[in-house]
């Protein structure tokens, strides 16, 4: 990440490979995603009055990992690279998710 006049790192730089790598598993995920939740939303907040940007318009390289049997990590990174979907939207999916696949029977 470059750094622009004034010290503060310049969010859009795109002389780089942009890549975002996420781990899932229960909470991993979770947390994964309200991280990258902030900093979308800061990125965000710094663009003023344009529209909203998801993190597939901003990552170049999305992909997932997880050393469970189901890998949400994977599960992660299609929602936000392949289905396009925002932070919030894939905040909701995941727990969605989660409360049905690791429901009590």
């Amino acid at each position: 990440m470059s750094i622009k006049y004034g010290g503060d790192p310049n969010l859009l730089n795109t002389s780089r490979l942009c890549l975002l790598p996420l781990d899932g598993g229960g909470v991993r995920g979770l947390s994964a995603l309200y991280i990258l939740k902030g900093l979308m939303d800061r990125l965000n907040h710094e663009r003023k009055n344009t529209l909203p940007i998801k993190p597939c318009e901003v990552f170049d390289l999305i992909g997932g990992n997880n050393a469970d049997a189901i890998d949400v990590g994977r599960l992660i990174a299609i929602m936000l690279g392949r289905l396009e979907m925002d932070v919030d939207e894939c905040i909701a999916a995941y727990t969605g998710l989660m409360k049905t696949v690791f429901e009590k029977r």
